[in-house]
């Protein structure tokens, strides 16, 4: 369900995210939580900040729809590897063992482009051109839910999505632990 969204932010921005839910907004505590779980390497706060994408699972937007699988956005291997993890695939093995669903890790990303943060719109859709394409396969017609920790633009998760119904996916929706 690709479509033209209309707001201002988004105007004539091609979406193949039929929605994105946010856990919550990405200040306070939870931006403290984030920024420690993700560069501080703090493992224990996967369970808490999963809960919160838990949570966004009851928005009315996600009502009555049915996911085959659960996929993570994915880091470059180079980021992975000074990370020591990727935060999208442990939110991921989080959701999934409330959800019961397989978590697939069918994307990779192909360019080490510079962290979104600080760009706008525009510079966003340029450092993320061909970032990402499938390894392995993606169930013809599947419906999928992508994860990530947080979303601004949805530029990223827009991309992922991309590649996703390209490669044959029915339908693609997100969800994330805040929003900033």
């Amino acid at each position: 369900m690709q479509g033209i969204f209309q707001c201002p932010n988004c105007e004539g921005q091609r979406w193949y995210l039929s929605v994105i839910v946010p856990g919550c907004r990405y200040e306070g505590l939870v931006r403290e939580l984030v920024q420690r779980f993700k560069y501080g390497r703090d493992q224990s706060l996967m369970r808490p900040l999963g809960d919160l994408m838990v949570g966004a699972l009851s928005d009315p937007r996600l009502e009555g729809k049915e996911f085959d699988a659960i996929v993570p956005v994915p880091l470059h291997s180079v980021r992975e590897r000074e990370r020591e993890f990727n935060q999208a695939a442990l939110l991921a093995q989080r959701l999934a063992s409330h959800l019961r669903l397989p978590v697939i890790q069918c994307l990779k990303r192909t360019q080490a482009t510079l962290p979104q943060a600080g760009f706008d719109r525009s510079h966003r859709l340029k450092n993320l051109e061909g970032a990402f394409e499938i390894k392995g396969k993606v169930t013809e017609g599947a419906s999928l839910l992508l994860v990530d920790d947080v979303t601004t633009t949805g530029t990223t998760l827009n991309a992922c999505a991309e590649v996703l119904m390209e490669a044959g996916a029915g339908e693609v929706c997100a969800v994330t632990v805040a929003r900033g």
